[in-house]
Formats: structure tokens, sequence, C-alpha cells
């Protein structure tokens, strides 16, 4: 029996508190071998191989054909057929026999053989022309409006599997600025948000890694023994007052958050930002290859924020941090989304991701944590040539049917992947029992590049990171007196031939 006397210490009747607020509140499904893990308390559902992810996001539909999926070269010319343009770089060999990337991707290609790529990454839905959709759709697996709020992948799998480490948060998010401000990033906080499990699982917020984490240090004037005197007053109140407000769900869930906040203030979250303790040529192989002064768009530029990230998703996870997702900061016609200027823009920001992403795989593998951390790196959809001159225009499903025969390049403003592409994107894979050194499924080589062999729905790429991770497909929680599942209606299939 726990505590003196038979009694459950405090830590002990929080917890078992949290798990009352929970079950009050519906969130929990019941009955099925997952039950004991949505309250948070750890316990594994499976035997997946991976015990933490980081998921790196590239929002703004990444041109899969200049970068994972690399078709044949085919230089600027004026006047040129948009069905003649099939790349805008060479291709280049990796460290994966057979497997090819697009040029400015050369540190990626010396760590594919630690990896596999997914480059037939099928969708029925056409999303057209609207990024926030095909995001959502990305982030939870439900396509919006979906009839309830759904949860994260990040929530979801911090919600089911608990906490590695209990000082430190299931669900950490990096390179996003909080920010509410208007209806889309508003709109975006939700779907990278806990849905409706609530704000037990919504995700720890890092706007940007490289700044440090004011709220993990006392206020100016305070020290940690006054914040503590003031823990230890605030337990003495608490214990004078009603019984009945004290075993409530929601008193108990507020006494949970004031003492994990006082754990974090000494947790390995706040170790984890003191990057200096890295040797300078880690630190050096994390920046970017390009700085804000070599970008066309000076005004938008996140290399260092993505690099430090990645550095810091290594060491949280190092520290215990069950699911951390690393995200480009998506803009609106910035970044991956390319509606100009598409060849010069992509050799840009590939110098931004190539190396770092590259240093965090050697990183984890060379500590001996790749084989039980699954690194995922992926993006809302794929792009094609542009349906017109104005770039972002096109219908729903005109990409999916588009040859780019009637399409003239006038210019090189006009030379690259400009049209969403919302059929075929690709993703990628990093240990935590996956395969090694392999391509999975195949495009079409001529516009439009749907998947010609082996496709694979998102639904089922996300089966197969919750089977990475223990999770069933058919996991559910319930929410308005009906069962929601981790993979839509629980028919999410892992895909065997992508896991070792």
């Amino acid at each position: 029996m726990p505590g003196d006397a038979g009694r459950m210490t405090r830590r002990e009747a929080m917890r078992v508190g949290a798990g009352g607020l929970l079950a009050a509140s519906g969130v929990l499904g019941g009955g099925s071998r997952a039950a004991a893990c949505r309250a948070g308390l750890g316990a594994r559902v499976g035997e997946g191989k991976a015990e933490a992810c980081i998921f790196i996001y590239l929002p703004g539909g990444v041109a899969q054909t200049d970068t994972w999926d690399p078709k044949a070269f085919t230089p600027y010319r004026a006047g040129m057929r948009g069905s003649e343009l099939l790349g805008t770089c060479e291709s280049i060999p990796t460290a994966a026999d057979g497997v090819r990337l697009g040029a400015g991707l050369e540190r990626m290609a010396g760590v594919m053989d630690r990896g596999c790529v997914l480059r037939s990454l099928s969708s029925e839905v056409k999303f057209g022309a609207v990024h926030l959709r095909a995001q959502h759709s990305l982030m939870t697996g439900y396509v919006h409006p979906a009839g309830f709020k759904a949860p994260s992948l990040g929530a979801i799998v911090g919600r089911v599997l608990g906490r590695r480490d209990p000082r430190v948060p299931e669900y950490i998010y990096i390179g996003r600025d909080i920010d509410t401000s208007d209806n889309e990033r508003l709109f975006i906080a939700e779907y990278i948000g806990p849905g409706f499990l609530g704000v037990e699982s919504a995700p720890f917020m890092i706007p940007d890694p490289g700044a440090g984490l004011a709220t993990l240090s006392p206020a100016a004037g305070m020290t940690t023994e006054r914040v503590d005197r003031r823990l230890a007053l605030w337990r003495r109140v608490q214990e004078l007052s009603d019984p009945r407000l004290m075993e409530s769900p929601r008193a108990a869930h507020y006494a949970r958050m004031l003492e994990d906040a006082r754990e974090m203030m000494d947790s390995p979250v706040k170790r984890a930002f003191d990057l200096d303790e890295e040797k300078p040529e880690t630190l050096a192989a994390y920046e970017p290859g390009i700085g804000a002064d070599g970008v066309m768009d000076r005004g938008y530029y996140f290399g260092n924020r993505f690099g430090r990230g990645l550095l810091l998703a290594r060491r949280l996870v190092e520290a215990g941090a069950r699911f951390v997702q690393v995200e480009y900061q998506y803009g609106p016609f910035k970044g991956f989304d390319m509606h100009e200027q598409g060849a010069t823009r992509m050799a840009e920001m590939k110098r931004q991701i190539d190396g770092p992403i590259a240093r965090l795989v050697l990183d984890l593998d060379q500590r001996g944590l790749l084989d039980r951390t699954l690194v995922v790196i992926g993006t809302e959809f794929g792009r094609t040539i542009a349906s017109a001159p104005a770039a972002g225009t096109e219908p729903e499903g005109f990409g999916e049917r588009h040859t780019g025969e009637d399409l003239v390049i006038e210019n090189e403003k006009m030379y690259g992947f400009h049209g969403h592409f919302s059929s075929c994107s690709a993703m990628l894979f990093f240990g935590g029992g996956f395969r090694r050194g392999i391509a999975y499924g195949r495009t079409a080589d001529r516009h439009p590049m749907i998947a010609v062999e082996r496709p694979v729905s998102l639904m089922d790429a996300h089966a197969t990171i919750y089977h990475a991770l223990g999770i069933p497909p058919d996991t559910s929680h319930v929410t308005e007196g009906r069962p929601v599942y981790v993979t839509k209606d629980g028919k999410g299939r892992p895909v065997m031939g992508l896991l070792a």
C-alpha cells in the first residue's frame, strides 16, 4: 500500500485524480487493451519497436520531384511546354543502393542507408488550393470538417502511451509561434492540438529553441526556495478545504498542473535547452547551409530556428520525451509554398534543411537511439506544374489530370513546380523499426505523376507509424457518446513492406 499508514501520497492521489478527470470528461474508451494507456499512465499497448517519435513537419507542399522522388532534369528554356518540365535539378546517388534524391540534398543522401522513402503516398481527396485542409488531414488523419475536434498525431501518441519520463511532457512542439490572432492561425493551433482529448493532451510549445524557455525559470526576484515555500503553503491551505473540493476532478487536475510545473523547473527539459553543452562542431552541423541574407525573401527565414529545433528534439528524446514535432514554420506563399521562382526557392530551402536533418539522423544512430526512435518527415501534399501562368488558382482535382501540354513557360519565374498535387506526395522514415535503404512505391515519370506501383493511403501511413509505436490502428476514444479511432473508422492497416 503506498504512502504512510496505508494512505496514498499526494503525488499518487493526483495521478488517480487525473485518471478520474479523464473518465468524467468522457475521453476514455472502455474495454480495449489500450484503456490504461489512455489514462496517461505510460503503459505500452503493443510491441512497437519505437519508444519515441520525432516528426519533422515541412508544411507548404514540398515538391517531391525535386527532393525525394526526382525525375529527369529538364533545364529551363524560354517557351518550353509544361509537359517537358520534369525536374529542375539533377538526381544524385545516395548511400542506399538504387535510391536517388534531388541535388542539394547531398548530406541527406549520405544517411539514406538508415532510412526509407515512401514515394507513393496517395490521397483520394483533392484539396485544390486549400493548404489548411490538407494540413489538418496530415496532422489528424481526418478530413475537415470531421464532425468533431480531431486530435493531432502527437496528442494521440502522448495520451495513449503516456510519458516516458514523468518530468518530461509527452507531446512537445518546436518551431511554431504561439499565435491565434486570426482564423488561419487559430485553425493551425487546433489541428496541432489535443482536439476533444482536452487541454491535458495539448502540446508543450517551444517557439524558438535558441531563445531558451523563460517559463522554466523563476520570475524576477523569486528563488526556487520561495517557490517551494509558496507551494507548501498552498498544500496546507488545500488540506483545510472542504474534502469534496479536494476530491473533485478539476481540483486534482489543477494540483497536478502546479506540481508538474514545479518539477519541470528542475527537469531534464530545462537542461536540454543548454545547447552550449554540445561540441562546437555539433552545433555547426545543425546550422543551415544558407543564412537570411542569402535567400530571395529575407522577411521569411527560419533556417536557424529549424536547425536548433532538431538539435533540441534530439536532446529532449534523450531526456525522455515521447513525441516531438519540429516545424519549419508555415507561411502562405512562403518557403515550400512556391507559386513562382520554384527552382531558385527550392534550392534555398534544401540548403536550410539538408544538413540539420542528416545530422539528427547521424546523432541518433551514433548514440544508439535510432532503433527505438522513429523519425518521420512529412508535408501536406506534393507539387506539379502550374495550371496557368498565375499559379495557385487551379480547381480541385485539376493537377491530378494536368499534363502541361497547354502551358507555356515563358520566363524563369514560371520555371518550377508551382501547382498543388493532392494525389501523390512522399514521406520519409528513419529508425523506429522501419526498413533501411529502400524506396517504396513508384510514380509516373511524366505528368500527371500519380502512383503507379504500391500506392499507400495516408490512413495506412498513419497506421504504420502507430504500429511502430505499439498503438493498434483501431484504438479509440469516446467523445459525445461515440468512439473515434486513431485511424478513420479504425480501418487503417500498417504497411508491412515498410517495416523491418
